[in-house]
């Protein structure tokens, strides 16, 4: 019997360590999420923050810059949008009042991330924000869009991820990005433009403009008296 009861706590305890960790980790992310938030990676950070947030940078260069990215991944999990919200904002993204995010979205370089009122990211988003994400009010991202601010240089020798390479993305408001669309560097997507389900945006959208295509061109326009505003509800334990 008692054997049996230790096997139980044994099995209970790995299945609750990672959020034991997560829980534990969490308020010396925040401080490092802030911190970045604040003054970047640059040299003036005042001493006393940098060393607050040196234990967490520690923890997440054992695991090989992995760590933010593995808990933002099992948050994502996590059967409220209000308790994701509250954890995208403590670790330093800029996130407006009724924004929704869905099921199993991904964030990188959260604390590059602005997002305005109202805004609703779909399931299993992929907002790569490590060179700057800004995304208007009333935004309307379906299932599946990946947004990249970042990528590597196939004519660089080492394969690197350059700065010709790695520019912000700016999306306008009333936008509505297609299920399964890609968004990549560099691109501004104008007020109220549409991009279709499926497309690879690669070049700057105009305001009010339906592109599709890969890569995504102009095909139609939308009516500017858009008016719609989102309230930011959703079904529950979800």
């Amino acid at each position: 019997m008692e054997t049996a009861i230790i096997i139980l706590a044994i099995l209970v305890t790995l299945l609750y360590l990672k959020w034991m960790l997560i829980i534990v980790v969490f308020p010396f992310q925040v401080v490092h999420g802030q911190v970045l938030k604040r003054w970047g990676d640059g040299k003036d950070i005042p001493l006393r923050y940098k060393i607050i947030k040196k234990p967490y940078r520690i923890w997440e260069s054992f695991f090989r810059y992995g760590w933010q990215r593995y808990m933002l991944f099992q948050v994502g999990l996590v059967p409220s949008r209000h308790i994701r919200r509250f954890v995208y904002k403590a670790l330093g993204a800029e996130i407006g009042k009724n924004v929704v995010f869905h099921f199993r979205t991904e964030i990188r370089g959260i604390h590059r991330l602005k997002i305005g009122a109202g805004t609703i990211i779909g399931d299993n988003a992929l907002l790569a924000a490590q060179r700057g994400l800004t995304i208007g009010e009333n935004v309307n991202l379906s299932s599946n869009v990946s947004i990249y601010s970042g990528e590597h240089d196939h004519r660089d020798p080492y394969f690197r991820s350059t700065p010709e390479k790695t520019r912000p993305i700016t999306i306008g408001d009333r936008v509505w990005i297609g299920s399964n669309a890609i968004i990549l560097t560099g691109v501004n997507i104008g007020e109220g433009a549409v991009c279709c389900a499926g497309c690879v945006v690669t070049k700057d959208v105009e305001p009010f403009a339906v592109v599709a295509g890969i890569p995504a061109r102009k095909v139609n326009e939308r009516p500017r008296d858009l008016r719609y505003v989102f309230d930011g509800k959703s079904v529950r334990l979800y």
